[in-house]
């Protein structure tokens, strides 16, 4: 079936599109010249078009696609829809998977891993990251095991239900990430640069209370009789069961609570709807409606942005590769970007994205990236 670009990039710019036309519409916005207008008949439209079809079926049996290296920026998206209104179509002979050549770096960046340092309540500290799979503690009735896939999973015996007052600690380093079972079946997963504290057994306490700094998934197991809330500073959150995320870093001006499923209620006042969001600076909860997506993109291995700040995404990028981020003019006026990239390539690689559709270049000299703009 061949797919008229003109249609498909209609379809995209009123949010009803299948996942077949949103590739082709990335395609074609990646190959985009963001300067330059050429008007194209319908012949040659047509053409286009059917090439761009061709292409993305020869390379979906590749599997190039699920690199999901594509990068818009935000000009370049509102010039499609002019340009869709205008009759009028603009493009180069660059296609996704056939790039430019990549700008070398002095040197790069690996990305960061699954790695972690488990605290208990007696004061002893485990590195996650070098510990051999199986048990690595067993605590007041509390059996803490490793799996092979790299997944902490308490088991709390008849014991270890009278612990409730026992804690544990785990924290992610800059450059880090880890996935837990807390002792209720709830799993977690841990951002970069994040620390949960959490009691070793939930079974002797009428509340399932815990506390995030940074940034978590929870996927939390039902259990009616035992609300299960999670603290961040000065907002709490507060469910029965459900799939959500909190964004509560020390650095972000604002706590971020993005629901998936299910329902939370926050501070007592605001619930949330599947899809949406709240941003806490400490006096009102702002709430909207996100792209569920972009908010547990780094659960899935990836950066997602959606007309995001240059500024946000570097922040990401500081904390996932443990890198210093140097601007040498002020971040305020930066460009905005929409895309998507595999969280675990080298810096490099993401460094590379963000150029190839801005006149923003960076250089890289040991852990310090600094971003010049022209």
């Amino acid at each position: 079936m061949k797919k008229d670009v003109k249609e498909v990039l209609e379809k995209v710019n009123s949010g009803n599109y299948s996942p077949e036309e949103e590739a082709i519409a990335k395609l074609w916005l990646h190959q985009l010249h963001q300067h330059d207008d050429a008007g194209l008949s319908e012949q040659d439209l047509t053409e286009i078009s059917d090439d761009m079809w061709n292409k993305l079926q020869k390379d979906k049996k590749k599997k190039w696609f699920r690199q999901r290296t594509t990068w818009i920026t935000v000009a370049a998206a509102a010039s499609i829809v002019l340009a869709v209104g205008a009759g009028l179509y603009m493009y180069r002979g660059q296609t996704l998977g056939q790039t430019n050549t990549l700008k070398a770096y002095l040197n790069d960046v690996p990305a960061g891993s699954n790695k972690a340092y488990l605290t208990l309540a007696s004061g002893k500290k485990i590195l996650l990251n070098n510990s051999s799979t199986g048990t690595l503690a067993v605590e007041a009735g509390v059996k803490i095991t490793k799996t092979s896939d790299g997944q902490l999973v308490y088991t709390v015996s008849d014991q270890g239900k009278k612990a409730g007052r026992a804690y544990n600690r785990i924290e992610t380093p800059r450059g880090g990430q880890y996935q837990l079972h807390l002792p209720d079946g709830t799993k977690v997963w841990l951002n970069a640069a994040s620390s949960l504290r959490y009691p070793a057994s939930f079974a002797a306490l009428k509340e399932r209370r815990i506390e995030l700094v940074g940034e978590a998934y929870f996927e939390v197991a039902k259990d009616k009789s035992h609300p299960f809330i999670v603290s961040s500073g000065t907002q709490e959150v507060e469910v029965l069961g459900t799939h959500f995320d909190i964004n509560a870093y020390p650095d972000e001006q604002v706590v971020k609570t993005t629901l998936l499923e299910g329902s939370v209620k926050l501070n007592r006042q605001v619930v949330l709807k599947p899809g949406e969001q709240s941003a806490w600076a400490g006096k009102k909860f702002n709430v909207r409606e996100v792209n569920v997506n972009d908010v547990i993109d780094w659960k899935n291995g990836e950066f997602a942005f959606t007309n995001e700040s240059l500024s946000d995404i570097l922040k990401k990028v500081s904390r996932w590769y443990d890198v210093e981020i140097i601007y040498t003019h002020p971040p305020e006026h930066m460009p905005t970007f929409t895309g998507s990239i595999s969280r675990f390539e080298n810096v490099s690689s993401v460094l590379n994205m963000l150029e190839e559709t801005s006149t923003t270049r960076f250089t890289i000299e040991g852990r310090r990236i600094t971003v010049v703009t022209r």
